[in-house]
């Protein structure tokens, strides 16, 4: 039987839906795709129908993750915000983000240690490349202007530690303060006020 267009559709974002769960349960290289089918609930030659690698459909389910986060980050580029106010939009964004999918920093720290050829090449798809460099450059000129102090490396790095340890070290945080996961996450709701005051009061003259 011809499949229709709907069913297409339909079924691309199943097995998306399927391969996410399983990328993040076993990451890239501990996955199959046979793994993926059996989750999607449907057979591996319906899967190859429509991806024809497991690398390409990891890029492609995490492209789409990334995708929207990028754009809200990324129109900070262009904005009239203080460097303060840019790094505090960061923030939030990022917290926004990480409160909806927690379990996303872990597997990026991983991936990125395991596979960083194909994260750098999902990022650079979709904006994020683009990021740091921005950032960083905004940051080394607000040091020029006397706007910051320090170096701007390091205040990037700051940044973004302060943004992805409590959600990559989320397990251990929780263990180590006899949390529950819905206590922990309430924190971390709570968290995102206190890290932009944090911004504010560290780095605004």
């Amino acid at each position: 039987m011809a499949i229709q267009v709907n069913d297409t559709v339909d079924t691309e974002a199943l097995i998306k839906v399927a391969a996410k769960k399983v990328f993040l349960q076993k990451g890239l290289a501990g996955t199959r795709l046979q793994e993926i089918a059996d989750e999607a609930g449907i057979g591996r030659t319906a899967l190859h129908y429509y991806f024809r690698s497991k690398e390409k459909l990891f890029q492609e389910v995490w492209k789409e993750v990334f995708s929207n986060s990028s754009q809200r980050i990324l129109s900070l580029r262009n904005s009239n915000l203080s460097i303060v106010e840019k790094m505090q939009e960061f923030a939030s964004c990022y917290f926004d983000k990480a409160l909806e999918t927690p379990e996303n920093d872990l597997f990026l720290l991983n991936e990125f240690n395991q596979n960083p050829e194909v994260m750098v090449e999902i990022f650079s798809t979709v904006g994020l490349d683009g990021c740091r460099y921005f950032l960083i450059t905004d940051i080394e000129k607000a040091i020029e202007k006397g706007e910051l102090k320090g170096d701007a490396q390091q205040i990037f790095i700051t940044l973004v530690s302060i943004c992805i340890f409590p959600f990559a070290a989320m397990a251990m945080l929780k263990t180590m303060m006899h949390l529950s996961e819905e206590a922990y996450m309430k924190m971390m709701a709570e968290r995102k006020a206190y890290v932009l005051q944090f911004l504010e009061t560290t780095y605004k003259g």
